[in-house]
């Protein structure tokens, strides 16, 4: 690792680690991953990869938020998610030797740890506990992806919007006076982008939860006034 172990980037990649990172990781390929892999930083609006391009290694987000996204070729952009610390990046090219599937923009300051591809795949050979989290990850997130295209065909987009700050809550959500706010910064255009539906149409619907008490927003921000009743119309509708 290029930081010092005694750095505080080194400390909090370390803590990150110690999550339940790819369904826990043995100590010992927790200590391979912080030997050989490189703590980077990322400023906002930095690329860390481009659809199409290849990919080296397993990107691990330590701190900060990376934006998933997709771009068509008429230039519509469609933000898959937000990323926080202990996600993982890129584990699909690492696994298959090919392109990356999406383009990753740094959406806040970030600092990641990457581990190169043969190292990774090397440990995976050694480690069946690792095996087993590579496995979960990729079904749970097979099994994300049918939801959310079920999501896009049928559900109402007020559905959508609540589906979409539910979602939010945990890894973002922080409790308040005022209720559940949420601190990844977001403005209505990239909200509308992870909807795919314009900014009027995405945004009479936040209107709609505002008048109804059940968020607020302001300033790129959001804060969960009804959980509950944000919860029963992410069900219903």
């Amino acid at each position: 690792m290029s930081k010092s172990q005694s750095s505080p980037e080194f400390a909090l990649a370390r803590a990150v680690l110690e999550r339940e990172v790819l369904g826990g990781l043995h100590p010992a390929t927790r200590e391979a991953f912080l030997t050989h892999g490189q703590l980077r930083h990322f400023g906002k609006g930095e690329i860390l990869s481009r659809r199409g391009e290849p990919v080296g290694t397993l990107t691990i987000l330590v701190d900060g938020s990376i934006e998933v996204s997709r771009t068509s070729a008429r230039g519509k952009r469609h933000v898959l998610r937000y990323l926080e610390a202990g996600q993982v990046m890129n584990l699909v090219p690492v696994l298959d030797e090919r392109h990356a599937i999406h383009d990753a923009v740094a959406h806040t300051d970030c600092l990641v740890l990457q581990v190169n591809r043969t190292v990774f795949l090397d440990l995976l050979a050694h480690d069946a506990a690792l095996m087993g989290g590579v496995v979960q990850l990729l079904c749970l997130r097979t099994r994300a992806t049918f939801e959310q295209l079920g999501s896009d065909a049928l559900l109402p987009v007020r559905q959508r919007c609540a589906r979409a700050l539910v979602g939010m809550i945990g890894p973002y959500g922080r409790a308040r006076e005022n209720g559940i706010a949420i601190i990844l910064k977001i403005s209505r255009d990239e909200f509308s982008d992870m909807l795919g539906r314009t900014r009027q149409v995405v945004g009479k619907e936040l209107r709609q939860l505002e008048d109804e008490g059940v968020i607020r927003s302001a300033y790129s921000h959001f804060v969960i006034v009804d959980e509950a009743a944000l919860r029963r119309i992410a069900q219903t509708g």
